[in-house]
């Protein structure tokens, strides 16, 4: 009896759980279906700008993937990797005789610059033969660069007598061109098969260099380079570039001046500019935010903003706002400047971190994204990091699923799980009365 009872408890609490089934497109209120060129096992794209704007939830987990058959497939929502260009910088290139300073008493090493440096070698007589003319070793000025470097470029040919497009060096730096020290103690320059192989490029230390001096490792190499460039440390920044969103106006200007604003997107914003009517304008500002509507306004900034000389917009700004929810009410008053606007309005920009759509190729396509829902629960994602290298999938033109009446809240749910327990404490109540009283006939008799 007991198991039977034990076995009765687990069914209905497992049928309490699974009350809720999975969403269905037609719970959404509006759909983009996907287009994959080519088979994967996973694709990647930019979510849609319409996605933000229907979304209900600020993590947007009110969105789904669908397969052909209409069964929800994994996604997750990425932020791109940030892109940044390695602009090469090209440096001054001294080269030297073969011979060495400390090789010879009263040799000498200097350079001379635009500022006033020189470089002289001077080599004092010596009873060895003469070798060979040419440059040997190079000198690169990198005084010039503000920034970190993580290699040098080198323009460089030189065969071997033996007919090899190969070159051992070493390379030094320096600060004073008196002690050098070796960043790299081996990088082998190669050019095979035409040029259609090359290794042109020594990666160095990531640090600040003033001098870097190229040593060959080959005596017999003279005049192997033609000109040589800098590879400064990438910027990466913050992220990948802002998605900028206009904020949307909302009525009136308060009494003091005020202007209010709303966001569309129900994310958290980085950053904030102003596109003011004009270039050359100053201001005073002070801007605030707030969650909800009946929220007390939270003072973000205060102080001066100014837009370029033939640029309309405001430099950027930190929001400071890290909570969740999403700060999505905004207010600018303009403390000073506001009679240089004129008529135009006053624009906030609210920069956000774009996000990517990935998903599994689960099931057949064509695949479906559905998106703003007042009754999906929120999204199972799973971690970005288990994607890799996804192919790009394209969006079609979007449609409509659900229409507006899924983006209504559902109404508050029975609480199941509460009226379960109770039943099963009221069915075990009533199997104690039965047992009592079967014990109690038994008893009689």
């Amino acid at each position: 009896m007991r198991g039977r009872f034990v076995g009765l408890v687990m069914l209905a609490l497992g049928l309490a759980e699974t009350v809720m089934a999975a969403p269905v497109p037609e719970d959404f209120a509006e759909g983009i279906p996907l287009e994959t060129s080519a088979p994967a096992s996973a694709y990647r794209l930019p979510l849609p700008e319409t996605v933000y704007a229907l979304s209900t939830r600020d993590d947007l987990g009110d969105l789904r993937v669908f397969n052909r058959d209409g069964q929800v497939v994994q996604h997750a929502l990425c932020t791109p990797p940030a892109t940044s260009t390695v602009t090469a910088r090209p440096l001054p290139v001294h080269g030297l005789p073969a011979g060495r300073a400390d090789q010879a008493a009263g040799a000498g090493l200097s350079i001379e610059t635009a500022d006033g440096l020189r470089m002289r070698w001077r080599e004092a007589p010596s009873q060895a033969p003469e070798p060979a003319s040419g440059s040997f070793e190079y000198i690169l000025d990198a005084r010039d660069l503000d920034t970190e470097l993580t290699g040098v470029r080198l323009d460089w040919h030189w065969r071997s007598p033996e007919g090899r497009a190969e070159l051992p060096i070493r390379v030094d730096a320096s600060d004073d061109l008196d002690q050098w020290r070796t960043v790299v103690s081996r990088s082998t320059l190669l050019r095979v098969q035409d040029d259609t192989l090359e290794v042109a490029t020594v990666t160095l230390p990531q640090r600040r260099y003033r001098f870097l001096r190229l040593i060959p490792l080959d005596e017999r190499a003279r005049d192997w380079l033609r000109g040589a460039s800098a590879l400064p440390r990438p910027d990466a920044g913050d992220g990948p570039a802002l998605d900028w969103v206009a904020a949307a106006r909302m009525g009136e200007p308060d009494a003091d001046g005020a202007l209010r604003f709303h966001a569309e997107r129900p994310l958290t914003a980085r950053q904030w500019r102003l596109r003011l009517p004009g270039p050359n304008r100053v201001l005073r500002v002070e801007l605030s935010s707030r969650a909800d509507a009946e929220d007390s306004w939270r003072r973000r900034f205060q102080s001066t903003v100014a837009s370029g000389p033939d640029n309309p917009v405001t430099g950027t700004q930190p929001t400071g706002s890290t909570t969740s929810p999403a700060d999505r009410f905004w207010r600018l008053r303009i403390l000073s400047g506001a009679e240089s606007l004129g008529p135009e309005p006053v624009i906030l920009e609210l920069g956000y971190a774009p996000l990517d759509l990935a998903f599994l190729a689960q099931g057949e396509g064509p695949f479906l994204l559905a998106y703003g829902s007042g009754t999906a629960p929120p999204a199972q994602v799973i971690d970005c990091a288990r994607f890799g290298e996804a192919a790009a999938a394209r969006v079609r033109p979007a449609r409509v699923l659900g229409g507006d009446a899924a983006l209504r809240p559902a109404p508050e749910p029975l609480p199941t799980r509460r009226i379960v327990l109770w039943g099963i404490l009221l069915l075990g109540a009533a199997l104690v009365v039965v047992m009592a009283l079967g014990l109690l006939r038994k008893m009689r008799d």
